[in-house]
């Protein structure tokens, strides 16, 4: 991983991204006896929304916290079809062609390398499977995982039309990949995966803590999501197939 990449803040439990993502991924899911992959499980927020889906589902990260964290939430809430595995960012400890779907949310952009991460999920996933996942979008008017940049002081992540930067500078500096739309059909094409679907994410606000300004900022992005400004969406959803 270059040395200013930095590991995500998992989403909350209960927060509204975890239900968007859900939703978009639900109808790329194989059926009630699918086997899930959540690459990047992170706390499992989003894992356990697809618990009622599947038959089973397994969560992996780099983080022993998040996955001790997963666990227990799993446990607690009595998910015996969720088990969570810690693993070491390089080779996932499945077989190959394990799972009929992998779901990973704003994962690829921290990996070491897009391409291997890339690769190890399709070698995972089943031919003619589906991988449903998010990534950051190059033109939000804001760069969401800041900048390794002095003065530390300054809230980089805070710094308008950061991520429109080259992308050679953007990633000398930034903590996170970011991509345009090209750049990961690219990636993904050349990975071996069929796109099938992309839409825009629109942010929703889960950690302005004020009702009132976070219902505004959200309407606000209803009608961006219903425009042709939908392209400055914080992320895109892409479900992509496995070619055989």
């Amino acid at each position: 991983m270059p040395n200013n990449f930095a590991l995500g803040i998992p989403t909350e439990y209960g927060f509204e991204l975890p239900r968007k993502r859900h939703a978009l991924a639900r109808p790329y899911l194989a059926g009630p006896d699918a086997t899930l992959l959540d690459f990047g499980c992170g706390n499992g927020a989003n894992t356990v929304l697809f618990a009622p889906d599947v038959r089973r589902v397994v969560g992996v990260d780099v983080v022993p916290e998040h996955v001790e964290q997963a666990s227990k939430y799993a446990a607690e809430q009595g998910l015996g079809n969720v088990e969570y595995v810690l693993y070491d960012g390089d080779r996932l400890p499945f077989p190959d062609a394990s799972f009929d779907n992998v779901v990973s949310f704003e994962v690829l952009e921290h990996t070491a390398d897009d391409r291997h991460a890339l690769a190890e999920v399709r070698r995972v996933l089943k031919p003619g499977g589906v991988l449903a996942m998010s990534v950051p979008n190059k033109w939000y008017l804001m760069e969401t995982h800041g900048f390794d940049l002095r003065p530390r002081w300054v809230k980089w992540n805070r710094v308008p039309l950061l991520s429109w930067l080259p992308t050679p500078i953007h990633e000398r500096y930034a903590c996170a990949r970011i991509y345009t739309r090209r750049r990961i059909f690219r990636l993904l094409e050349a990975g071996g995966f069929e796109v099938l679907e992309h839409r825009y994410i629109m942010p929703p606000f889960d950690r302005v803590n004020r009702p009132l300004p976070r219902k505004v900022l959200r309407a606000v992005f209803r009608r961006i999501d219903a425009s042709p400004l939908r392209v400055i969406g914080v992320a895109h959803f892409i479900a992509a197939r496995r070619r055989a």
